[in-house]
């Protein structure tokens, strides 16, 4: 239902048009009062061939037309199309879309990076609320979300005024599901299978009922739940490699090598589950009252077997000396995550004036954490190191005791140094509750045959963020108390870990270990000192409040729509950290609270222009203003000492947020009868980038002379340029069997230089050239093709991102330069294939049967260091098949 208000008796022609249907027109007689007009469109037809939508097309209708009209360069990725390939959560649906790159983990997406932008620099809004993050960090990881929980998913790439600030790459929007007009219900179960090393089964079953209650159905309510249960495996090679010197003095002789690898076997029982609800009462024409809330609970479980061969000594670059070694670890992980946010509001409508106020409650928490058990290996070995597959490396045994004889591995032992025996226990809580109210004015106006409508409005949002982590460790009081043999489960897992290149020893079953543990506990030490060097420091508490008031104006006059504003937000934040202090012989000595406070304004101007040539073609322009605040975790002044590393790291309460002018310019063209072509390039000019930098302290320090300091710090400036393209079609004109056919494709392509701070010590910048900024993809595509014909709904993705860089790691003068192993650490390329088929039983009722196929090409995930022969981890997920049923009553969810 649509109101146009006060408009003066008389007659008036009324105009509808909506992709994929043809344009409505009629006239109306308007006389004082109410006047009611309906409007009944027919759907477009092609060469006289009615098209008949099915539910994904549906979605891509809805979704063009919202791009269509909003004021703002806006994508929209609807349930119907998040449904038609197999998206596990939010994330691996997001990155479908044009200019958004993923971070994954563990054959999963969890953060996205827009426009060639870190993480930090997009926000998560639900119902355009803000999201709060369960993590020490500002992004919230969007694994923690099953994807069937919400209506759709906006990306505003460009903001205006009235939309919360903190979005230099973009804001990512969760918009909720809403009871319609009609009633619904929906119905999904899906099972299946991963077949690689300790992978098994997953299940996923998804529901929402919603309908429309009393007078007028005034009354709308609706309530859907998620659930999903993957057991995968995971086989994986993390590599260290580096340079050594093979010369003599005066007569260097470097060599790039491998000091060694980790082999890694993972088995994850990752569960997600989650309710979505929505109360809504209509009070009026245009008027209403709503509760709206979301509820995800994840449970990242796991086991993870690690065998460690490592080089004390080389002979040569394939040879090393005797004395290598060979380690054993397993670790359990327990770590959950928990996302809240409930939101109250209303929207009253008094003639040209809309009056909306609400309030939201918002909770992130982590908790949880890892154990782990570390067994010593032979300390006699020597190996023969085969690197010329690199992205295999393989350190063959040549000397030394049986390294994959079970019983030649003890808890505890000489080769750990840092990592104590055992972890118990660990607790890592994370928690943020955010307070959020917000009112807003808007009223409609003429001027002559031009409308326009003003805006204003404010918003507070209180921030409370703490962290506290504790891990209890332990030290094997006599070694040789326990050995591997005694505790392991499966001889042979996996005879096929990592396409037969690699050997594993036998599994460890950790409720063997815990319970030698618990059964000798006199025969171990806790080692106290231990816990709070790697403890205490991640303690804090912060405050954070902002204060936000806009207002903004949109006409449209002729061909032109201007929308244009001011967006003002203060920002006061307090901290207070923990600094763990020592003795000189290393002992905990105390803790000692560093506070710390910032207060700062800023002003977020922004303009949007968006002409439309002929009702099908659109040019927008837009310039803005945004922000990113920095992470929680690094405005507290805590130390971090790692004496046996000679490094320190601190954080920084002088951190400013990061600050962008940002630039748009896009054509668009609506195809008939239902699709889209897209031209864009736009331009962010960054201030005040946030850099993790690392810098020698003189040797004049009072505390940590010559050691290394690692600390968050703001950088001179960076940019970032790119552009994108985007094309979808249905090619309903083809004859028969081949007019089902569609594509959905788009392509980015960015290009960003960032300039490193200045070292205080020296006075020179930190790093001399002018590196990509982190997560900047080069090239980003998505080819989807999908096909659309009777009972048959099937849809083949291809995505690629390509490498960026993960962490700044090179110095300059570094041997091997910046291409060499002491580069930056870059994510490998991914390129990935996705497909579905859906297919509508006959006299079903609505019922679907489902085959999703997930990774295809069995893509490698990982880390390289400067250059892709030098990797740090290279994994592989294998395929993941599942088939299900999915039942819909309609489409009337909204």
């Amino acid at each position: 239902m649509f109101t146009i208000s006060d408009l003066t008796p008389g007659k008036y022609t009324l105009t509808v048009s909506y992709v994929g249907f043809k344009p409505f027109s009629k006239d109306v007689t308007v006389a004082a009062g109410v006047t009611n007009a309906d409007a009944m469109l027919d759907i477009e037809t092609v060469n006289e061939q009615v098209i008949v939508p099915g539910e994904r097309e549906r979605g891509e209708v809805e979704a063009i037309n919202r791009e269509m009209n909003a004021d703002n360069i806006l994508q929209v990725l609807p349930a119907e199309v998040i449904t038609s390939l197999p998206n596990t959560n939010i994330a691996d649906a997001v990155g479908r879309l044009p200019s958004v790159s993923l971070e994954r983990d563990e054959g999963e997406g969890k953060y996205v990076q827009v426009r060639g932008t870190e993480p930090r620099l997009t926000n998560l809004t639900l119902d355009g609320v803000h999201v709060p993050s369960p993590e020490s960090v500002r992004q919230v990881k969007l694994d923690a979300i099953p994807a069937d929980l919400v209506d759709s998913v906006e990306i505003n790439k460009t903001l205006s005024p009235s939309q919360e600030g903190d979005a230099i790459g973009g804001s990512v929007n969760l918009v909720t599901k809403r009871a319609g007009e009609r009633p619904y219900m929906s119905l999904q179960t899906m099972g299946g299978y991963t077949p690689v090393g300790l992978g098994g089964r997953l299940n996923e079953v998804d529901g929402t009922i919603g309908r429309r209650f009393g007078h007028e159905k005034r009354l709308g309510l609706l309530f859907g739940g998620s659930y999903d249960y993957n057991q995968r495996g995971t086989d994986d090679i993390e590599p260290v490699p580096g340079i050594n010197d093979f010369g003599t003095a005066g007569n260097p002789d470097i060599r790039p090598v491998f000091f060694g690898m980790d082999v890694r076997e993972y088995a994850f029982y990752r569960q997600r589950y989650g309710f979505v609800g929505s109360a809504d009462y209509k009070l009026g024409q245009g008027s209403l009252i709503y509760l709206r809330g979301l509820f995800s609970h994840f449970l990242d479980y796991g086991d993870d077997w690690i065998y460690t061969p490592s080089v004390n000594s080389f002979i040569s670059p394939t040879l090393t000396g005797t004395d290598s070694q060979v380690d054993y670890s397993h670790v359990v992980r327990r770590p959950q995550q928990r996302i809240f946010n409930v939101i109250a509001g209303a929207n009253h409508s008094l003639g040209k004036t809309l009056i909306t106020y609400e309030g939201a409650l918002g909770q992130g928490r982590s908790k949880g954490g890892f154990y782990s058990a570390h067994f010593s290996g032979p300390s006699n070995v020597q190996y023969a190191i085969d690197d010329s597959h690199p992205f295999v490396p393989k350190f063959n045994q040549v000397g030394g005791t049986d390294i994959f004889d079970p019983a030649n591995y003890t808890l505890g032992g000489p080769n750990f140094n840092f990592f104590r025996t055992v972890s118990m226990s660990t607790d890592n809580h994370i928690f943020e509750r955010d307070l959020t109210g917000s009112l807003s004015v808007t009223r409609q106006y003429t001027v002559g045959s031009h409308f326009g409508a003003w805006e204003m409005g404010f918003k507070i949002r209180d921030a409370h963020k703490s962290s506290n982590f504790h891990e209890p460790t332990f030290d094997v009081n006599t070694n040789g108390l326990l050995s591997l043999t005694a505790v392991a489960g499966t001889t042979n897992p996996n005879p096929g870990y990592y396409f037969g290149n690699y050997k594993l020893l036998p599994l460890s079953n950790f409720d063997k270990i815990l319970s030698f543990f618990n059964a000798n506990r006199s025969q171990f030490t806790e080692a106290t000192d231990f816990e709070h060097l790697i403890s205490d420091s991640n303690d804090y508490h912060s405050i954070e409040r902002v204060v936000a008031g806009y207002v903004q104006n949109t006409i449209t006059v002729g061909h032109f729509k201007v929308l244009g504003g001011l967006r003002i937000e203060g920002t006061q934040g307090s901290f207070v950290g923990t600094i763990a202090k020592f003795n000189p012989d290393g002992s905990f000595n105390s803790d000692t609270p560093a506070p710390g406070a910032q207060t700062y304004t800023n002003f977020l101007p922004s303009v949007q222009v968006q002409y439309n040539i002929n009702g099908s073609t659109n040019i927008r322009a837009a310039y803005g203003r945004g922000i990113a605040r920095p992470n929680f975790s690094d405005l507290p002044p805590f130390q971090l000492v790692e004496p046996g590393r000679n490094r320190v790291s601190v954080g920084n309460p002088a951190l400013k947020p990061t600050h962008a002018n940002d630039y748009d310019l896009l054509f668009e063209h609506y195809l008939k009868s239902v699709g889209i072509v897209e031209a864009g390039w736009f331009y962010k000019d960054l201030s005040e980038p946030i850099f993790q930098i690392q810098t020698t302290l003189p040797a004049s320090d009072p505390n940590f002379p010559n050691f290394q300091q690692r600390q968050p710090v703001n950088g001179r400036k960076a940019h970032i340029t790119g552009i994108e393209f985007a094309w979808q079609q249905h090619f309903t004109f083809l004859p028969r069997l081949l007019n089902g056919l569609g594509v959905s494709a788009n392509y980015s392509y960015t290009t960003s230089q960032a300039k490193f701070p200045i070292d205080p010590n020296t006075g020179q910048p930190t790093r001399a050239d002018s590196p990509a900024l982190l997560r900047q993809a080069p090239n980003n595509w998505n080819f989807d093709t999908t096909y659309d014909k009777g009972p048959i709904s099937a849809r083949l993705g291809l995505t690629h991102n390509d490498r960026n860089i993960f962490a700044y790691n090179f110095q300059d003068g570094a041997d091997g330069g910046i291409k060499g192993p002491n580069g930056d650490v870059y994510y490998y390329p991914h390129t990935q294939v996705d497909a579905q088929v859906s297919y509508r039983l006959p006299h079903g009722h609505g019922v679907h049967f489902i085959v999703s196929m997930l990774n295809l090409n069995n893509e490698v995930f990982g880390f390289y260091q400067g250059s892709e022969q030098f990797p740090v981890q290279r994994e592989y997920y294998s395929r993941t098949i599942s088939g299900g049923l999915r039942w819909t009553s309609n489409s009337e969810v909204k």
